[in-house]
């Protein structure tokens, strides 16, 4: 295990130590899950690589056209229709390209949300909860449903919709089983205003990606990776950095996740490191990594080369756990 810089907080690593060491006393396991592309064998290859299967596979929805995100058929059949017994978890806009949320409150897409949520439901049997992410990343503005930025003037429109959509999912027979996360993204508006209300809310989730400047493109933040997981967790920090979004769950009385997390790059180890140590100190519920290079380049499974150390850090913390 690569060793911390001396200023970082001693409490914490030795916490990171201890759940690094094989035997070390341990919480229940979190559920890990990946994104693929919406590729099981991506998904495979993956797993081949970490030496374990995945509990769940995030999976998106289409937000081009109605005609599209209608059904679920494609993607719970075709594409992972021999899933097993990893759950889906579905990236679901409440409105797509050329939809609008004061549409939405309106009741004017209650058919495609039905149509969906009754796809879903065919395609998962049996009584699991199925996993739902309305509008993820909302608070932003890059997608066309994000509400961050300057399209803060539809958050009521937006939380309007949420509890509309929330209720035809429910609604449909077998809806009980589906469990909502807010799941809000860091590098954005705050997502605190945009909450629907805690009885339109299970779950609340964070998306976390590393963005050293080093990666060009969109990197912004510092190359070391141990400040970059402190000014995430250590005061003072934003109210909806990691830290403050898992005090937000806590008052709210909602499990937490990270539904979203990537690194980038031969240094990022530490930044698994605690990241690993986080989810277990704090016992979250579940974590999925973004093992692919589509829109942040964090593919880890083709790597072992190019970031040994990193995918070496990964492997340890969450690969076979015979082996931890």
């Amino acid at each position: 295990m690569r060793s911390f810089h001396s200023h970082f907080l001693s409490g914490f690593a030795a916490t990171l130590i201890a759940f690094l060491i094989p035997g070390a006393s341990r919480a229940a396991e979190p559920l890990l899950g990946v994104y693929g592309e919406n590729s099981m064998e991506r998904v495979l290859a993956f797993e081949e690589w970490l030496g374990r299967p995945v509990d769940v596979i995030l999976c998106t929805v289409d937000f081009q056209k109605w005609e599209n995100y209608r059904y679920a058929d494609w993607l719970s059949q075709t594409v992972y229709g021999q899933r097993g017994d990893r759950r889906l978890v579905y990236d679901v806009p409440i409105i797509i390209q050329g939809a609008t949320y004061p549409e939405a409150k309106t009741g004017a897409y209650d058919e495609h949300w039905r149509c969906l949520a009754e796809s879903i439901l065919t395609n998962n049997p049996g009584e699991d909860e199925i996993v739902i992410r309305p509008s993820h990343e909302m608070n932003g503005e890059w997608f066309v449903w994000g509400v961050g930025g300057s399209r803060e003037a539809l958050i009521p429109d937006f939380i309007a919709s949420w509890r509309r959509f929330h209720g035809v999912f429910r609604g449909v027979p077998g809806g009980e089983r589906f469990r909502f996360s807010f799941s809000a993204s860091e590098g954005a508006s705050d997502p605190r205003p945009m909450w629907p209300g805690d009885e339109f809310v299970d779950l609340i989730g964070y998306d976390v990606y590393w963005k050293p400047k080093a990666m060009g493109g969109e990197g912004w933040e510092t190359n070391d990776p141990v400040e970059a997981w402190a000014k995430r967790t250590t005061d003072p920090y934003n109210g909806w950095a990691l830290a403050g979004m898992l005090e937000f769950a806590r008052a709210k009385g909602k499990p937490f996740q990270i539904d979203e997390w990537g690194v980038w790059g031969p240094d990022a180890a530490p930044f698994v490191e605690a990241m690993a140590a986080f989810i277990q100190t704090h016992g979250l519920r579940s974590h999925t990594y973004w093992n692919s290079d589509a829109a942040y380049p964090g593919e880890l499974s083709g790597r072992d080369e190019s970031w040994s150390k990193t995918a070496a850090a990964f492997r340890a913390a969450f690969g076979d756990r015979a082996k931890r």
